[in-house]
């Protein structure tokens, strides 16, 4: 089944990504290519994990769901992201208005930069929360104070007068989250929203994501390198490969019966399943440069299922290998779900 059937699985799809090409103008007529094949779907009310090495495509991804690839000098050559009737990667930027913040929210990857260091978190958030029409000045220090309650601000009175530099990382990320949904948006963006916090901060942040998924009813998509904090809390998977989704499915699925050789390696190389003392199991060679992706599957040279065929022609497309489980393997089906 080919991926412009995903969404006929489900009634209940809020965003739909189909075939996304993302790159960069170097000249008139030389394109460097970053993501060349995106599709999957988020569906309402859903954790979304997406996961891959470094240079797969996440961030790229994720920044074309909130309209700011133009801040990195990319832009979407091809494709479509489909989100309540709208097409996101046609919108320009007096669109964008009324649409990123209001309708999608969005998590930096680092607490530490996200916030504006000049400005108290009450009057950021208040910011965001008049974004889109007037309110009482009363209503809005009300609003912000039930946003820092609601994720889990101790002393939010105080808190509300404070300048990020006074407030701890896994708080400062607590307020990142709370200004992406001043607007109770459909679905949040969180772009490795644990980066530089410790473990047990991460835990909190992950059980935040999915209260507020669960209070609000709003979508979550989740990036990070981390495939324990993703079995924790997400619903679905994605992971992304050299510019493509080599594999989608549910959390449960992928993690018991993984299609696609990167997705083995991915599980096998994890540290929390690791046995102690013994050498740690690492994904041999390195990812191809963007841009510079060999023929045939990209995975191939550090595939210990590699066959023949997979070394020539295209890159192979994602494929229903079993119900709502997707892989872009040519041998998907003799792989077994080989995990270990």
């Amino acid at each position: 089944m080919s991926v412009n059937a995903m969404a006929s699985e489900s009634s209940d799809v809020l965003v739909e990504i189909r075939d996304l090409v993302i790159g960069i103008q170097r000249t008139r007529k030389d394109r460097l290519l970053i993501v060349e094949s995106a599709n999957f779907d988020i569906r309402r009310a859903e954790i979304l994990g997406l996961v891959g090495e470094s240079g797969s495509g996440k961030t790229m991804v994720c920044r074309s769901l909130i309209g700011t690839l133009k801040r990195r000098s990319a832009s979407i050559f091809a494709g479509t992201i489909k989100f309540d009737g709208m097409d996101l990667a046609k919108l320009e930027e007096r669109q964008w208005r009324s649409v990123r913040g209001s309708r999608i929210g969005y998590v930096p990857q680092s607490a530490l930069t996200g916030a504006n260091p000049v400005m108290t978190v009450g009057k950021q958030l208040g910011e965001a929360i008049r974004r889109n029409r007037k309110r009482k000045e009363k209503d809005v220090r009300r609003r912000v104070m039930e946003l820092l309650e609601l994720v889990h601000i101790r002393r939010p009175e105080v808190v509300y007068d404070q300048y990020p530099h006074q407030l701890s990382g896994g708080m400062r990320q607590r307020v990142m989250i709370a200004a992406a949904i001043t607007q109770d948006p459909d679905i949040v963006v969180a772009d490795e929203p644990t980066t530089g916090l410790d473990v047990t901060v991460q835990a909190e942040i992950m059980k935040l994501l999915k209260e507020i998924r669960s209070e609000l009813k709003m979508s979550v998509i989740l990036v990070s390198h981390d495939l324990a904090l993703i079995d924790e809390v997400c619903d679905r998977l994605v992971v992304m490969h050299a510019g493509t989704c080599v594999e989608v499915g549910s959390v449960s699925a992928v993690a018991r019966t993984p299609l696609h050789p990167y997705t083995i390696a991915l599980n096998r190389s994890r540290i929390d399943i690791s046995t102690p003392g013994a050498p740690l199991i690492t994904i041999k060679g390195n990812p191809p440069a963007v841009g510079e992706w060999p023929a045939g599957c990209r995975f191939s040279d550090r595939c210990d299922f590699v066959q023949q065929d997979c070394t020539v022609g295209r890159n192979p497309v994602l494929v229903e290998v079993r119900p709502n489980h997707w892989s872009a393997c040519l041998h998907a089906e003799r792989l077994g779900g080989t995990s270990e």
